[in-house]
């Protein structure tokens, strides 16, 4: 039972009390008890509907009677009410000298050093590490970083001897398992491509090229031509349902293709692993070289280095690599390790940590003094979103309980005061005054 309802109860059952206190007084010729029973419902009731009032007319007008004045206080003075929360908040719990001198009894470089030696390691390092990547690979100009590195790769390329390194390279790679990673990439990016719109326009391209070249291979014979047709009118040969079919054939196959497990990613490992042999053989490395040149001279890998830089951003995207489940690059724990012994010095030097929290608490304290009135502001913001009934039903559900208890002490001590008068008219007054006379 809330103490709202405690509160109504007892007013209910003191005025049942007084009504039965009367009936009784004057259908029992006016004994003692009930009269002392009346006195005590009387001035208890009284009591409880003065503190109904009184609670009442704080937030609304008791039963509907505006022409009551002086109730409604609350709703009547929002604004006087919203200004002085404002004041308090903004001028005396959290005034600028308030907070100047809290701020003066902070150490934040220590604070922040205690703070992330907690929770610093290799692993933090590499993630800082990543982030930052991202942000640099996201601001790059691609249109005019792709030529310069394309001929620069170009021209390293023609130096060097291409069989020793691809060799060792695939071995290593193979080893490592990052041919799996290269293959899910290309799987991955051939999936985004065959979802594009203009994929099935394409294959059917395709079927209607093959279907042109199969028909003229006899001079375009007419029975072909004849037979074609009605194979197309009785639905025997329909491009769309061919178009489909390979369309989802292609999803079904790539999806596949994701398992390490699977015989065509098997073959192509044992593949590489010839190849990395056949690396090894002086022919095989002539051939390579000539091979090279003329691929250097013919080939243009701006689109694959646009590809590249996309997919390294994507990659070291900080929401992507948060995850921390793509383990780091080599480059990564190189700058991670470096980061990681250069906060180590950065814990010793005391000099540099003064200088910080000199500059820090600079920075703080011309916030707090050109930015102090947006505390109130957003105090006022806030409270200026209440209407007149959730500012009544905030303001009293945080009083509710104690005002309710004000209406059950009326009722109590005001029953208590109707005894206390009883006693003092006829235990005490009216003998006294039969004496007197």
């Amino acid at each position: 039972m809330t103490m709202r309802q405690r509160a109504n109860y007892s007013l209910i059952a003191l005025a049942c009390l007084f009504i039965l206190s009367l009936i009784l007084h004057w259908q029992l010729d006016q004994p003692w008890w009930t009269k002392a029973l009346l006195f005590i419902a009387e001035a208890g009731m009284v009591g409880a509907l003065a503190d109904w009032f009184a609670v009442s007319a704080l937030f609304r007008h008791p039963l509907g009677m505006r022409w009551i004045p002086h109730t409604a206080i609350v709703p009547r003075n929002r604004d006087k009410l919203v200004e002085g929360v404002v004041y308090l908040v903004e001028q005396q719990l959290l005034n600028k000298q308030m907070i100047e001198g809290q701020l003066a009894k902070l150490n934040f470089t220590e604070l922040f050093i205690g703070w992330l030696d907690k929770k610093w390691n290799m692993k933090l390092a590499e993630q800082v590490i990543q982030k930052l990547l991202s942000v640099v690979l996201r601001n790059v100009q691609t249109e005019s970083v792709v030529p310069i590195l394309e001929q620069r790769l170009k021209d390293a390329a023609g130096r060097t001897v291409l069989a020793p390194y691809a060799s060792k390279g695939l071995a290593y790679a193979i080893e490592k398992g990052y041919d799996h990673q290269l293959i899910d990439l290309l799987i991955d990016t051939t999936q985004k491509r065959v979802l594009q719109s203009d994929v099935k326009p394409a294959i059917k391209r395709l079927l209607e090229s093959e279907k042109d070249k199969m028909l003229g291979k006899d001079g375009g014979s007419w029975l072909t031509r004849a037979l074609f047709s009605f194979a197309q009118a009785a639905d025997a040969v329909n491009f769309d349902d061919a178009v489909d079919v390979i369309y989802r054939d292609l999803l079904l196959l790539l999806a596949q293709l994701k398992d390490h497990d699977h015989e065509l990613r098997i073959m192509l490992r044992d593949q590489l692993l010839q190849l990395v042999k056949l690396l090894e053989r002086e022919d095989i490395e002539a051939a390579l070289e000539e091979w090279k040149q003329q691929l250097l001279q013919e080939l243009t890998i701006a689109p694959f280095l646009h590809q590249v830089i996309a997919g390294l951003v994507e990659q070291l995207y900080p929401t992507a690599s948060a995850s921390g489940d793509a383990d780091a690059t080599t480059m990564q724990k190189w700058l991670a390790r470096l980061l990681h012994q250069y906060w180590n010095w950065l814990k010793t030097d005391e000099l540099s940590k003064e200088l910080i929290e000199q500059k820090l608490k600079s920075f703080m304290l011309h916030l707090i003094e050109k930015e102090h009135k947006v505390i109130g502001q957003i105090v006022r913001s806030t409270l200026d979103t209440f209407s007149e009934q959730r500012l009544v039903e905030f303001i009293e559900s945080k009083v509710e309980v104690d005002l309710q208890r004000i209406r059950v002490n009326g009722a109590f001590i005001g029953a208590v005061i109707g005894a206390l008068l009883y006693g003092l008219l006829y235990g005490v007054y009216e003998p006294l005054l039969e004496l007197w006379r």
